[in-house]
């Protein structure tokens, strides 16, 4: 096993990000099309209670885990992952059989009750047995992201995606037009999909990456191996926080869940139709929205070992410049993201899904997409300088005011769901402004203004380019708007990056697998570098 460098790794799992984004995007748009926003809203109820389980059966310790074993591999303490790794399986596993067994005795309930819908009774049976499966891959995730190896992992992510999208649209193809049946089907494809990702991540681990085999440096002559409660401590020291915001995170996904058909019927809209209009905006805008955190994802969860690596080391010039290549690689990926979103909305929304109606959600909250995907690479920024609390307190302050609006605004007629879009915006904002003030407080940050301003007129003229387009394919149809629009200006957008010189062919070479081709390719373009 080699230890992969920052921007290796992260490549890696971008790599793997796009490959399931584009599999996931693609099952997606069929089985939107299969069973239609209802169906959808549906399934979305029931997935906010799964990820609140999660949350609570793994208590933050995976991504604990990941910081502990990084630290522990700097300084050649082999007992440390031991200990970290047994206490951890151990732990998530006690609660995950705890809380699966929990739910299965009160689905009833859940449903009648909790949810809004009772049709989501088999749904939620459906997902009880992704509880356990869930966990232990996410411990063995944090290991080898620990390990700052990140392909097993990323392998698993493809592997599941490939098994999850195959069986989901056989099994829903085949339930339909029955709605129940067709939600409880899905959930069962994303069990298929995770029984495959903890196979492959497993027998990776016992066959090659096992503890025992962890290249180490020698420990330092007056070094002692860490005591097991230490070890604990310093899991808990930074899962708490992570649980934390983690539960505060999930409530706010489950109240919302909970808490906009509610308020959609208060705005005058039936039952049904307040399904709908939740599933145009979780299973369709927000879907939409959140295709660019393929990217950041990557980031984020490389940042919390390398940043927690340099701090062992004590290298505050190493965690300065991986902050700003986190700023960097996400500018140049949202900010073009954004002004997509923004300006083909609807047509995005009619291409993709064949349902116009998603379009004006989009256009509201895409505007401060860069906001949104800054944020995960700045909270694992924050998780690793041990600073996880101060994320976890801004996330739960920016929740609640999101769920103040959806209750203030959403519910008042005339204004509806757009009114959840604007929480977006608004909560989004907050956030990712006091993650980014807290590094900056912390370790100091200074943007490269030149490099900034490249990134932002290459941007703006892609904008101008796809407002061309628009104007030039007019009546033609929404695909073609799109097509034409996207691809001449990200076309544009990329090249005008490489004239700049803020996009250089050794970036590119270093993309796993495709980069080396495409760099072979590029260099033929003269002023591409």
């Amino acid at each position: 096993m080699n230890k992969q460098s920052f921007l290796h790794g992260a490549m890696v799992l971008v790599l793997a990000s796009v490959i399931t984004k584009i599999i996931g995007m693609g099952m997606q748009i069929v089985l939107n099309r299969i069973v239609g926003p209802e169906g959808i809203g549906l399934f979305r109820m029931v997935f906010p209670m799964l990820m609140m389980i999660l949350t609570l059966s793994t208590i933050g310790l995976p991504t604990a885990l990941s910081k502990v074993v990084a630290e522990a591999i700097a300084v050649g303490d082999r007992r440390k992952v031991k200990h970290a790794m047994i206490f951890t399986t151990v732990t998530v596993t006690i609660l995950a059989t705890t809380f699966t067994t929990a739910v299965i005795s009160s689905a009833p309930w859940l449903t009648q009750h909790l949810l809004t819908d009772s049709r989501t009774y088999y749904t939620v049976l459906a997902m009880t047995p992704t509880i356990l499966i869930i966990s232990w891959s996410s411990i063995l995730r944090g290991y080898f992201q620990g390990m700052q190896n990140q392909t097993p992992p990323s392998v698993a992510w493809v592997l599941e995606t490939i098994v999850r999208s195959g069986i989901t649209l056989v099994i829903v193809s085949f339930f339909m037009p029955d709605l129940v049946k067709a939600s409880a089907g899905a959930m069962v494809g994303l069990l298929a999909g995770e029984l495959t990702h903890l196979a492959y991540i497993a027998v990776s681990y016992w066959l090659r990456y096992r503890f025992e085999r962890v290249p180490m440096p020698p420990m330092p002559p007056t070094g002692k191996p860490e005591p097991l409660r230490k070890t604990v401590w310093s899991l808990f020291e930074i899962a708490l926080p992570v649980l934390v915001a983690g539960i505060a995170g999930s409530i706010v996904y489950w109240l919302e869940t909970l808490l906009i058909p509610r308020a959609l019927i208060a705005a005058g809209h039936a039952k049904a139709e307040a399904t709908a209009l939740f599933g145009l905006y979780s299973g369709y805008a927000v879907q939409l929205l959140v295709l660019p955190t393929v990217f950041t994802y990557a980031l984020s969860t490389t940042l919390v070992p390398a940043i927690s690596e340099a701090i062992a080391l004590n290298q505050p010039k190493l965690v300065q410049r991986r902050l700003y290549q986190a700023f960097r690689f996400t500018a140049m990926i949202g900010l073009p993201s954004s002004v997509i979103f923004t300006l083909l909305a609807t047509e995005l929304s009619t291409a993709i899904y064949n349902t116009p109606d998603a379009g004006p959600l989009l256009a509201i909250m895409a505007p401060v997409g860069f906001f949104i995907y800054l944020k995960s690479p700045l909270s694992g920024i924050l998780q690793g300088m041990n600073r996880a609390g101060l994320a976890m307190a801004y996330s739960i302050i920016g929740a609640v005011i999101k769920l103040l609006i959806i209750y203030y605004v959403a519910s008042k007629p005339g204004v509806g769901i757009t009114g959840v879009a604007w929480s977006v915006v608004i909560t989004n904002i907050f956030v990712a402004a006091a993650y980014f003030l807290t590094v900056t407080r912390l370790i100091g940050f200074y943007v490269d203004l030149a490099d900034t301003m490249k990134i932002l007129i290459s941007t703006l003229v892609m904008s101008l380019i796809i407002l061309q387009a628009k104007t030039a394919t007019a009546g033609m149809g929404a695909a073609y708007t799109v097509i034409v629009g996207v691809s001449v200006g990200l076309l544009v957008y990329v090249m005008l990056l490489f004239l700049f010189k803020a996009l250089s062919l050794h970036t590119v070479k270093r993309i796993p697998i495709v980069g080396p081709a495409a760099a072979r390719i590029l260099q033929w373009i003269p002023f591409v570098k």
